[in-house]
């Protein structure tokens, strides 16, 4: 019984880290796409894990309750994760993180020893991906960067339970966990932007339609983007441009008013930090300061 449930516990901790365990490979190769199913399910594992933790370390829930509901929300995330785990870059730290991955959901069952080196080899393991991270954003690589983001992200709260199981003190990761998160977080941004739709314009040509009809009702399109294109959401809705400047917008509280901005931005950040590595760092910094 025990072997049928480690084995299924290996495959889903394995897909899991295949999609998370991510770096600059020696051979650097294409990465693929990253699908947005597939970082809004390790969003939602990090969520769910920086939550479970904190709520260990405030008296909320017991030490032991964390870690079975971090393990049940990798499980959670397993299916989506799978269907793109070739989808990510590979590096010599994901060796360590799926070591650390695989090890946790056997961990309520270590001896005392064995959960200090184990907590001492994914703790060794945050510091390589955080390293490994400075290295690849002096070139700027974006898709490397990204990668160890998530990657660093998902598995913060992993150490860290790890620490907490084996009596060891987590403050100073914690605090390390905070630096290292705020540094991601000046790269990966969030910005906001509009523009209209060229195709709703009553004359094809761009370049004098504006001298044409200098003010127009037509829809545009209301965007969030994380830095690098990874993650994005956008509304298409009606609203007054003028020479291709945003005017004015329906204001919804006051029908037959226009206010001269969107309103919504906020709704959509909210809405991108779902699906985002943004997300995750704000996530996983509100927990660790709280």
């Amino acid at each position: 019984m025990r072997a049928r449930l480690r084995e299924t516990a290996i495959r889903g901790m394995v897909a899991a880290v295949a999609v998370t365990g991510i770096a600059v490979p020696a051979a650097p190769r294409p990465a693929a796409a990253v699908e947005p199913a597939t970082i809004a399910a390790v969003a939602q594992f990090a969520f769910a894990a920086y939550s479970a933790y904190n709520s260990s370390r405030s008296g909320g829930l017991t030490l032991d309750q964390a870690v079975g509901m971090m393990i049940s929300a990798v499980r959670r995330s397993e299916e989506a994760i799978r269907n793109h785990m070739d989808a990510l870059t590979v590096a010599e730290v994901r060796g360590c993180t799926e070591h650390a991955m695989l090890e946790f959901v056997e961990s309520p069952d270590f001896p005392l020893s064995l959960r200090q080196r184990f907590a001492q080899d994914t703790t060794a393991c945050i510091t390589a991906i955080n390293v490994r991270y400075d290295v690849v954003a002096q070139n700027f690589n974006q898709a490397a960067m990204h990668d160890l983001g998530i990657l660093l992200t998902s598995l913060g709260p992993v150490a860290l339970a790890a620490r907490a199981q084996a009596n060891l003190q987590t403050a100073q990761l914690e605090q390390y966990l905070i630096t290292a998160l705020t540094k991601l977080k000046t790269s990966f941004q969030v910005g906001c932007g509009e523009h209209f739709d060229r195709w709703y314009l009553p004359i094809p040509d761009e370049e004098t339609v504006w001298q044409v009809y200098p003010e127009l009702y037509i829809p545009g399109h209301f965007s969030c983007a994380e830095w690098g294109g990874y993650s994005s959401v956008t509304r298409h809705e009606w609203a007054w441009w003028r020479w291709g400047v945003l005017a004015g917008f329906p204001d919804p509280a006051n029908p037959g008013q226009m206010l001269t901005y969107y309103p919504h931005y906020q709704e959509l950040r909210n809405e991108l930090a779902q699906r985002s590595l943004s997300g995750m760092i704000d996530a996983g910094l509100a927990q660790l300061r709280s």
